[in-house]
């Protein structure tokens, strides 16, 4: 404890007291260890900044002996392999900051393009960004394996102290998520392994930074042994996939060339993986599934010797073919789908809450994507090689009169898929002790989507109006009105196009491209209904229902152009049991007619109990079929009960 208490000091034989200013002397004592700790600190930073000297000239010369061209051949010389996966994952091309960057990380200079950038701004706001950021994003990592692999670059454009700061952070940074992050998280696998690589690659010259090789490979290996967890979170959301592929491609490659490790099984087997969902991920002209980048953002993606390319190069007898296919370059139908060794066409991970679903690798066929990992679901839909669906699917419901909200997040309860169908059913809770129960069906070779929603009372929460049943299992006193609306976004460029009596509506881009049914809904836009389909101003389909109870609402879309000009027609069917008359909150069945082509679809919303329904006697959650109306037969696409889905 400081103080300023008198102190008694015996002096040439006299007893003299003395007040002693104990603060003043201590503040002046931290003063001056202060003063020598800060003389030290500089001495010591003086004599870094002499070693630094010398060391960044050795790193100058050495990244001439071995240019980025030498470890990843052509991508090596553009700087395209630092910019793999950033458009998909930002939506847009690549910043001029990142371009620059990714040159100066090949060997490139800075040209007349760039020559009025400002890097020493760049470089301190990223040193900032780094050591103030709670969280660091998969685009954020990159860039941060980009700096490092220019630091031989930046050691040439920079003053000393600036190379050197750089250095320095991105090695803590390193440091820092080796120590501190979980081994399966994307950053572990990028700033842990690669970045760590990168500057014992660049920066070989320097001891410190080349003692990071070895525990870089160990975080590359460990991210790998656990693939299975690692890369669901890699394809969370989708649009970071091809990011984190690119980063463990040059992590590989670099594993590969700049060290005596040799590439495991356990590491072939995770970027195989990784690969699949990359290609599965692929859409016509290069983009990739929920990304809004362009042909022109993906340019160095789906370059010759690009990040596909080497997607290909990890298992060629299956994905080549693939990624063609989804490209456009080939078909995969009839002969060749029999002559080569394609992989599988439903992709859904329950971890990460992403769906792919393709008809056929073929990107002249429909295919769908979900996310929903998120409150909304995201959906895309492809009708053949225009997206016509593209955002967040929108509901809301209203109990009595009162608006409800969601309580929780979606997650899978049914899942199936076999060579005619591909079905995953989501769940989420609201308020009011209900159900959204969520159902999209791609019927492949039919080439049509079912989308419905069903609103069903909660069992953990249910209302308490609603405990004396009646003879069919469903509370008698529960018949609350139920209105609900849902808002599905058209993709750019496409125009809604209703039919003048009817009620479906057409999507088109200067052609019709897929045919929207509201199946719950009046066929005649004249009469009453129950439910409406409309467009809104804003681009989104807007479907409406109302009942009592329960309430099921279906859209069936039909992307085959060839039925778009036949006759069609829907109605909802009568559903028996026990020659009793099942009610809407019950059970549902809806026949839909283009042709002579015909569908049956069947929902439980009550009890599930044998009923008959178009000549069908079934218990079953959900049945749909093709009918043939000449022989009154029902070829079952797809059975949800209680136990497995699958064909009756």
């Amino acid at each position: 404890m400081v103080s300023s208490d008198p102190v008694q000091i015996a002096a040439a034989g006299q007893l003299k007291i003395f007040t002693i200013d104990v603060p003043a002397i201590a503040a002046h004592l931290f003063m001056s260890i202060d003063t020598t700790q800060n003389r030290e600190s500089k001495s010591s930073s003086m004599d870094s900044l002499k070693q630094w000297e010398a060391l960044r000239l050795k790193a100058i010369a050495t990244s001439k002996s071995t240019p980025a061209a030498s470890i990843f051949g052509k991508a090596g010389k553009s700087g395209a392999v630092y910019r793999w996966g950033i458009a998909v994952a930002t939506g847009t091309e690549c910043s001029e900051q990142f371009e620059l960057l990714s040159r100066l990380a090949c060997g490139g200079t800075i040209g007349k393009k760039h020559e009025s950038f400002d890097l020493v701004g760049a470089v301190e706001d990223f040193i900032l960004s780094i050591e103030t950021a709670s969280a660091i994003s998969v685009v954020e990592a990159n860039q941060a394996v980009a700096w490092a692999a220019a630091l031989p670059a930046l050691c040439r454009e920079l003053e000393p102290r600036f190379s050197w700061q750089l250095m320095t952070s991105l090695r803590q940074l390193h440091e820092a998520v080796i120590s501190k992050n979980q081994t399966y998280s994307t950053t572990h696998l990028i700033l842990g392994g690669e970045l760590g690589l990168t500057l014992a690659w660049r920066m070989a010259d320097v001891p410190s930074c080349l003692r990071l090789q070895k525990q870089s490979i160990a975080a590359i290996t460990d991210w790998c042994d656990q693939f299975d967890i690692a890369i669901a979170e890699a394809i969370a959301g989708a649009v970071d996939t091809r990011a984190v592929f690119a980063s463990l491609t040059r992590s590989l490659t670099l594993l590969r060339c700049t060290s005596n490790h040799k590439i495991k099984k356990v590491h072939t087997k995770a970027a195989d993986l990784l690969a699949t969902w990359v290609a599965a991920m692929t859409v016509r002209k290069g983009g990739s599934a929920l990304s809004s980048a362009t042909r022109e953002d993906v340019a160095d993606d789906i370059a010759e010797g690009g990040l596909l390319d080497h997607a290909v190069a990890m298992d060629i007898e299956s994905l080549e073919p693939a990624i063609a296919a989804a490209l456009g370059q080939t078909q995969t139908g009839g002969r060749l789908a029999w002559e080569v060794s394609l992989p599988e066409t439903m992709w859904h991970d329950s971890d990460s809450k992403l769906a792919i679903m393709l008809p056929e690798w073929d990107v002249q066929k429909s295919r769908t994507h979900i996310d929903y990992s998120g409150e909304h679901v995201l959906i895309e839909i492809f009708a053949g090689r225009n997206k016509v669906i593209d955002g967040a699917w929108h509901s809301t419901i209203e109990i009595d009169g009162e608006e409800q909200r969601p309580t929780g997040t979606w997650s899978e309860i049914c899942e199936y898929t076999d060579d005619d169908v591909h079905y995953i059913e989501l769940e989420q809770p609201w308020t009011g002790g209900i159900l959204l129960q969520r159902q999209v069906m791609h019927v492949r070779e039919d080439r049509c989507i079912h989308l419905a929603d069903a609103i069903v009372p909660d069992p953990d929460h249910a209302a308490p109006d609603s405990a004396a049943l009646d003879n069919t299992g469903v509370g008698t006193d529960d018949f609350r009105s139920i209105r609900y609306m849902s808002r599905i976004p058209m993709a750019e460029n496409i125009e809604a196009d209703p039919e003048p009596e009817t009620r479906e509506v057409f999507l088109n881009d200067g052609r019709r491209s897929a045919m929207v049914l509201p199946i719950s809904a009046g066929e005649w836009r004249v009469g009453p209904t129950a439910a409406t389909l409309k467009t809104s101003e804003d681009g989104h389909l807007v479907f409406a229902s109302e009942g009592k109870g329960r309430l099921y609402c279906p859209l069936w879309i039909d992307c085959s152009q060839r039925r778009f000009k036949r006759k069609r027609t829907w109605r909802q069917l009568t559903v028996v049991d026990n020659l009793r008359l099942c009610r809407n909150d019950e059970a549902v069945g809806y026949r839909i007619q283009v042709g002579s082509e015909q569908w049956m679809i069947y929902r439980t919303l009550g009890e599930p109990k044998t009923r008959s329904v178009l000549g069908k006697h079934l218990i079953a959650d959900f049945f749909a079929s093709r009918f043939d109306p000449t022989y009154g037969d029902h070829d079952a696409i797809v059975t949800v009960d209680d136990s497995e889905p699958g064909e009756d």
